[in-house]
């Protein structure tokens, strides 16, 4: 059963990337130009107040490196901006440039409509069998987060 499970959480990850992709496809071809790392490192900026590359691949669970280099590409496309902090002149955040508050936007509006559409198949589960599900795929979460940050810290 333990393999089963396994196999139907590596199919679901494989689905939702293959439904990530028809939806922003869905949502306007301003979508299609960007990476789901880029979308998602975008909804980062969008959300969390002044952000920089360290909150950012805190946030996203990222090496500092790769967000440069995603940042350095969504500077290129004229989605963010690079903005100095009055109150701290050594820390470079960045802001959405209207094109990246659009990007914003229709990635939150798709994740909306997925939400959306996931309540009906939700809805025919006991609020118990939720809550039994929730604490097995957070614990299992957090299990795999703690592989994740042991092999981050080997590796320094």
């Amino acid at each position: 059963m333990r393999n089963n499970i396994l196999n139907t959480l590596f199919n679901l990850y494989d689905i939702t990337n293959q439904l990530d992709i028809l939806y922003k496809d869905e949502f306007g071809d301003i979508l299609a130009d960007y990476t789901y790392t880029e979308m998602h490192c975008i909804d980062c900026i969008g959300k969390i107040e002044n952000p920089n590359v360290t909150k950012i691949a805190q946030d996203l669970n990222l090496t500092k490196a790769a967000i440069s280099k995603i940042i350095k590409k969504l500077i290129t496309k004229k989605a963010i901006y690079v903005y100095k902090n009055p109150e701290n002149k050594k820390e470079t955040d960045y802001k959405l440039t209207k094109i990246g508050q659009e990007v914003f936007d229709k990635h939150l509006k798709m994740h909306e409509t997925w939400c959306e559409k996931d309540k009906s198949f939700f809805s025919q589960f006991s609020e118990k069998d939720l809550e039994i599900t929730y604490e097995i795929l957070n614990k299992y979460t957090k299990a795999l987060q703690n592989r994740l940050n042991d092999i981050k810290e080997s590796l320094k």
